[in-house]
């Protein structure tokens, strides 16, 4: 059975690089929150923060069954290095850009868009929010549950 659903991602560093965490939201195809992450990146630059809130929802989106994503950041670099528009030059980002193009390869199809930091409020304060988690520290926020 094929399942939709909405990633929303970011990312946020204090110093860039600096105190670092990513923040994730899957929706369901409805827009229903299903679930939303923070995680503690430790000291990390926002890009690789940004790239790491994509990962975190696409592995959510995996673990929960749903095999059509559609995704959206407010990282033009990592949209556009996604869509394999733009290189990847650092070492660092290329081991996360692989990371996701393996993740996004388990999905029936995949699209990523760019849309303006406004649109991205829910993901960007999770993402500030794991700023001042751990290292590897992620938190799992329910949604509200559906009865359809």
């Amino acid at each position: 059975m094929d399942k939709h659903c909405i990633i929303e991602f970011d990312g946020a560093s204090k110093g860039n690089p600096g105190r670092a965490g990513s923040g994730a939201v899957l929706r369901d195809s409805d827009g229903t929150v299903i679930a939303s992450y923070r995680e503690g990146l430790g000291t990390a630059t926002s890009n690789q923060a940004e790239y790491r809130g994509l990962n975190r929802g696409l592995e959510a989106a995996r673990e929960k069954g749903y095999t059509h994503v559609k995704a959206y950041g407010d990282s033009e670099l990592v949209v556009k290095q996604t869509r394999g528009e733009w290189q990847v030059r650092h070492p660092r980002m290329a081991e996360q850009w692989k990371q996701t193009n393996e993740l996004k390869n388990q999905f029936k199809s995949f699209d990523i868009t760019h849309v303006p930091r406004e649109y991205n409020s829910e993901a960007d304060s999770h993402a500030n929010s794991g700023t001042y988690l751990q290292d590897g520290q992620v938190q799992e926020i329910p949604g509200k549950k559906s009865y359809y």
